[in-house]
């Protein structure tokens, strides 16, 4: 039997990152998991996971290069743990068989299943997920969430395989497969627009590569107030980045929060504000609104934090062999869902992170969020690895709720983005402005935010479970 070498299979895996934004060349992902199969259909279990190891060493050594601007230590540690994560299921899946081909978009989304619950909470970034956000294919997140994009990627690699060994059955059962999920997507259930608004989202602009513990934090609220002097808008809501004011707790009587509050009632809108808020050693990462004329209505202090970014996972360990010094404070996380509320009603907010997560943005559906609001930074990265794969993340988070996303950023990407996914309005890297478009309020569940991402998780599951054990019998047998 033919096999790569392992080399090969490092440098494939790396080609498959390339699927990820800032790159968007999404066929690479199925295309490369289909040569990589083609070479690895081994009998041996423990071969099979050090095959899979050492391509997802090489996805992950590329897709994760974003952490090296937060800790070059979390990027060595973080990278064979996330390959190792999702090499496991793919050793599972028959050599051979028709269990195979069940069992491959199986493995695919156990595997990311798992590495967006653990270590420490998950990291769904550089997800396969990201790559076909502007096709056809991304209309079934509506149906399943992301697992259900990623299986379908799956599958697709399950036709390439086909075709490199000519088994044209595999191939044309996948792809009807795939064109059933698609064909299902278009008449699954979608919201329903109820009240129509003015929406603005605020970039204060600056450098990138800049972080909170070396920089001028108060210079931030500065800008995002000298953006709106230059930018003169007529809104009904309006979103602050990520850490768009800082003060000492409690914030709720904050001389930061009066300035924000007299500015709501000035233009008669309601303000999504994000406070980092100062407590001793530690920090609170909270969104407030703020209604004209009322003040402060409410508060979501950030439940899903960065590890390596806001806390240091084991940090006295770590910081044995490690600078922990950018890293000074360490965030508290809040609990709930993530809703706020305004005059304007239930407000969905995630913050920065959340984004990646979609039980966080299902969360605030569930209690009523008519629309998304989603305060993040960026300011921390110097290139546009991690704002393009934050903005990816909205827009995926737009289909699957089919709600509108307001994701504001400090010095990354803001945007506006339509409940289909359509970027509506975005502003450039580092610049200061403001943007404004007419955008729904929108009520009713899809299936992905009716079901979230349990049944498909536990489908997966069961279907690798069972085509690796009918292997198991069928060699048992023979």
């Amino acid at each position: 039997m033919n096999r790569l070498a392992p080399i090969g299979r490092f440098v494939l895996g790396a080609l498959i990152s390339l699927s990820l934004p800032p790159y968007g060349l999404w066929a690479l992902s199925p295309i490369g998991l289909g040569v990589y199969l083609k070479f690895s259909r081994d009998e041996n279990f423990r071969r099979r996971l050090v095959n899979s190891f050492i391509l997802w060493m090489g996805y992950f050594t590329v897709a994760l290069t974003w952490m090296t601007d937060l800790t070059i230590a979390g990027w060595v540690a973080a990278t064979p743990i996330q390959a190792f994560i999702m090499a496991v299921p793919m050793a599972f899946v028959p050599p051979t068989g028709r269990g195979r081909s069940v069992g491959i978009p199986s493995a695919l989304v156990v595997g990311e299943a798992i590495r967006w619950a653990v270590p420490f909470g998950g990291v769904p970034m550089s997800n396969l997920a990201m790559g076909p956000i502007d096709t056809y294919l991304v209309d079934v997140v509506r149906v399943g969430g992301p697992l259900l994009l990623i299986a379908s990627i799956g599958l697709i690699a399950v036709a390439v395989e086909g075709v490199l060994l000519t088994r044209f059955r595999t191939v044309l059962g996948s792809l009807i497969v795939v064109g059933v999920l698609v064909g299902v997507a278009q008449i699954a259930p979608v919201g329903r627009s109820e009240d129509v608004i003015m929406a603005s989202v605020v970039q204060a602009g600056g450098e990138l590569g800049t972080r909170a513990a070396t920089s001028d934090q108060v210079a931030v609220l500065d800008r995002h107030l000298a953006a709106i002097e230059a930018n003169p808008v007529d809104t009904d809501l309006m979103v602050w980045s990520e850490s768009s004011v800082t003060t000492f707790a409690p914030l709720e009587r904050s001389r930061e929060l009066s300035i924000v509050s007299q500015l709501a009632t000035d233009l008669n809108a309601v303000i999504v504000a994000n406070f980092s808020e100062i407590d001793g050693d530690n920090f609170r990462n909270a969104s407030v609104s703020i209604d004209p004329g009322a003040g402060l209505i409410d508060r979501y202090d950030k439940v899903h934090l960065v590890p390596f970014g806001e806390y240091i996972p084991l940090r006295g360990l770590i910081e044995n062999f490690a600078d922990l010094s950018l890293i000074s404070r360490e965030a508290l996380p809040g609990s709930g869902p993530g809703i706020i509320e305004s005059r304007l009603g239930p407000i969905g907010n995630v913050i920065s992170f959340e984004v990646y997560f979609p039980e966080r943005v299902r969360s605030g559906i569930q209690s009523g969020a008519r629309i998304i609001t989603n305060p993040t930074l960026a300011s921390s990265y110097t290139n546009s690895l991690v704002p393009e794969q934050s903005l990816a993340s909205a827009r995926l988070r737009a289909i699957e709720s089919d709600r509108w996303v307001l994701q504001a950023s400090t010095t990354g990407y803001s945007a506006i983005v339509a409940p289909d996914g359509k970027v509506v309005a975005r502003s450039d890297l580092g610049q200061q402005t403001v943007l404004t478009t007419q955008v729904h309020l929108r009520t009713g569940d899809t299936w992905a935010t009716r079901f979230g991402e349990l049944p498909i998780s536990i489908l997966a599951i069961s279907l690798l479970a069972g085509s690796a054990l009918l292997a198991s019998k069928r060699r048992d047998s023979e």
